[in-house]
């Protein structure tokens, strides 16, 4: 939700604040608005709003802003609720539910909440509500400053309809800056066009084709805000009267739409201000105090500009920004709240001017100096290194991930990567653009040798790394290898290490004397050695073909021959046989 609210709901209340003084030179005469418009009249905007408001300061900036734009006609009036009885009273009438609400044209439109950006929300809400259809009246002011805290005020209303006109007039005094210490935001500033009290207040009927005409003094000391503080002291150049006319035709009026705390709203058909005196204000002072500092060379590529700003009544500031590489630089950003910005990715070894118009919330403004600097030097990516695998490497298994190390002098800058892998020499590229220190090559091949090269850059510059290279290892071996036992063979009888015939009723062999045991062994990655055990003893290790043992001692008649046989990948192979042996 774009609005936080600080709500008021019977008696709970969430403490929040409202927005800054400022003042400028406005003329007794209104100005024609900027806008081109279709208004059929000045539009009125009562900000319901309270000094403990965390949120309300965002609403009385906006108002203010969009009043002295001089866009629309508008003007806009601050009940400070806690401060001032009277603005409670007309606060009350709308059944506000929530800290600040602004109410634009009696209710007509309504918007509850202050956010950064109600500006627009504002600007939307006065369009909705100028164009609409009104009674067809006229009303003028005129004031007449009698001194001390005094005036005359006089306001005409003319009713141009076939019938009779019946209205409420309301005329509202304020202070284009609250002169009460205590009317301040949490911010602590002053509030802007804070209502003090009605002038007059009061239904009205006017005949068709009539003027109705009123003039009332209003004596300043006679006044006050509920809480012990007269108006005596009001000054001329600090006040501003401004007379509504609300029609007497009835509306269902929400002051939480759609449907929340209703209230009886009746809309307003004209609306005319009157600035009493010439009200004026001081500019804010040059922005000063640039970062980068002017004339500073070697300035980072990604540097954000600042500077400082300060007003001498603490009004609200904004800034234009003109930035560029020509002298004077062009506009890049309009009425900005930071007194920094960010022109993105700036070029190398180049000058840049810039320079800050500081606005305050009345139109006044002032130019800070031209102030330039020039960039860095480019300088390319350091040689990428740490190759993983390392260079020269074996057995390197075939799904490895290639990595590297590499950085850039210039941290801000991005290093990019170019991948050349293959078995060739030099290798083809592969990847590009990558922004990650890894690559992945797939599945490779079992024991082939591959190269790569990585090459670097920043966008402008190179930098490659050394040809590197490394060798797969061999395809994984799980086979075991063949193996046979030639001699003795089972069922045989041998005399003087010879085989003599079969046996005919037993089914191990028996054997006269010594006997040469041999036995063929064979496997794809070779046979590293092949074991002769009698009776679980090891008798012998043959690690060339033919793998063959002389048995030539022996104690006992029943004994078992085994062999074991190991291929280069550590595999083995087992045979055993039964033999009787006698002599």
């Amino acid at each position: 939700m774009k609005k936080i609210i600080g709500i008021l709901i019977v008696s709970l209340f969430v403490i929040g604040a409202v927005c800054v003084p400022a003042l400028k030179n406005t003329p007794t005469q209104t100005t024609e608005p900027k806008k081109v418009t279709n208004f059929t009249h000045a539009v009125f905007a009562e900000d319901g709003t309270a000094t403990w408001c965390g949120y309300c300061h965002y609403a009385r900036a906006a108002l203010n802003w969009v009043y002295n734009n001089d866009d629309y006609p508008f003007y806009y009036v601050c009940l400070i609720d806690d401060m001032n009885t009277h603005a409670d009273s007309r606060i009350m009438e709308y059944n506000i539910q929530g800290y600040p609400t602004v109410f634009f044209d009696g209710g007509n439109v309504v918007e509850v909440g202050g956010w950064t950006g109600a500006q627009a929300a504002y600007e939307q809400d006065i369009e909705t509500a100028g164009p609409r259809a009104v009674s067809d009246i006229n009303t003028s002011l005129n004031v007449n400053w009698l001194g001390s805290g005094n005036m005359d005020i006089t306001v005409n209303i003319h009713n141009n309809n076939s019938a009779s006109y019946t209205g409420k007039l309301k005329v509202y005094v304020v202070e284009n800056i609250a002169s009460q210490a205590t009317w301040k935001d949490t911010t602590g500033h002053q509030y802007t066009m804070a209502f003090l009290d009605y002038a007059q207040n009061q239904a009205v009927t006017v005949g068709s084709g009539t003027t109705w005409s009123n003039t009332y003094t209003w004596t300043g000391s006679e006044h006050n805000d509920g809480h012990g503080h007269n108006f005596g002291n009001c000054q001329s150049g600090n006040l501003m009267v401004i007379a509504v006319v609300f029609n007497n035709t009835m509306h269902q009026g929400y002051s939480y739409p759609p449907s929340g705390g209703p209230f009886n709203a009746y809309y307003v058909d004209d609306c005319v201000g009157f600035q009493v005196g010439t009200f004026t204000n001081q500019p804010p002072a040059a922005p000063s105090n640039p970062s980068p500092a002017d004339g500073t060379t070697d300035v980072s590529c990604t540097k954000t500009l600042s500077w400082t700003c300060t007003d001498p009544t603490s009004d609200i500031l904004k800034y234009d920004v003109y930035f560029g590489t020509t002298n004077p630089p062009p506009l890049k950003a309009s009425q900005q709240d930071k007194a920094s910005y960010n022109p993105g990715r700036l070029d190398h070894l180049t000058t840049y001017y810039w320079q800050i118009v500081a606005f305050d919330e009345w139109g006044n403004s002032v130019n800070s100096p031209l102030w330039s600097f020039t960039t860095v030097v480019d300088r390319p990516p350091v040689q990428p290194y740490s190759p993983q695998p390392a260079d020269g490497a074996i057995n390197v298994p075939i799904n490895k991930d290639l990595s590297w190390s590499c950085s850039d002098p210039d941290p801000q800058e991005t290093v990019h990567y170019d991948v050349y892998f293959g078995v060739t020499n030099p290798p083809p590229l592969v990847a590009s653009h990558l922004t990650d220190k890894t690559y992945d090559p797939g599945n490779m091949v079992y024991n082939t040798t591959y190269y790569w090269i990585i090459n670097a850059t920043d966008g402008t510059l190179y930098n490659a790394s050394p040809l590197w290279s490394f060798t797969t290892g061999k395809e994984s071996d799980t086979t075991p290898p063949s193996l046979t036992i030639v001699k003795p063979l089972a069922g045989y009888i041998y005399k003087n290490d010879a085989q003599v015939r079969k046996r005919i009723f037993f089914s191990n062999a028996l054997i006269f004397k010594q006997i040469t045991i041999l036995v063929n062994a064979s496997d794809s990655n070779g046979i590293a050695k092949v074991e002769f055990y009698i009776d679980s003893a090891l008798k012998n290790t043959s690690t060339h073909a033919p793998y063959s043992y002389l048995w030539d001692t022996s104690s006992g008649l029943f004994h078992t021959i085994k062999i074991v046989a190991y291929d280069g990948s550590g595999n083995t192979a087992q045979k055993s046989i039964s033999v009787t042996r006698l002599g």
